[in-house]
């Protein structure tokens, strides 16, 4: 495991903004349930992108099934978010995820993910 995958693990497992980059850049594809795609900074992600995704999404866990290094130096993890919805609603959504790390901190994050695959509600 490389460090940079070891310090990636460790904000999965805990959340700790502060292995964020001061200016980290956060992109994420359309499709997510957040009013943007891109957020610069660690308040930034801190502030507005994670309490609004938790708003749609109140319980989430990020299951990785892998890394793979790529050839600039960042790695790509693909895996699922395990997750319940605010009307407890559960399932699992596709991600990979492109991550950039710099000494001890997270510098970027590229995320690709398919909502759809979480169930619907059912119509009634």
């Amino acid at each position: 495991m490389t460090s940079g995958e070891a310090l990636i693990r460790r904000w999965m497992e805990c959340g700790d903004h502060s292995l964020l980059a001061e200016n980290v850049s956060w992109r994420v594809s359309p499709g997510y349930p957040v009013p943007r795609t891109e957020w610069r900074g660690r308040t930034e992600v801190a502030g507005s992108f994670f309490p609004t995704l938790r708003r749609h999404f109140p319980h989430w866990r990020i299951v990785v099934e892998s890394f793979t290094p790529l050839a600039d130096g960042r790695l790509l993890a693909s895996g699922f978010y395990d997750a319940c919805d605010a009307t407890g609603r559960t399932g699992r959504v596709p991600f990979l995820h492109i991550w950039a790390v710099t000494g001890d901190s997270i510098t970027g994050v590229e995320a690709v993910a398919d909502f759809a695959a979480f169930p619907p509600l059912a119509a009634g």
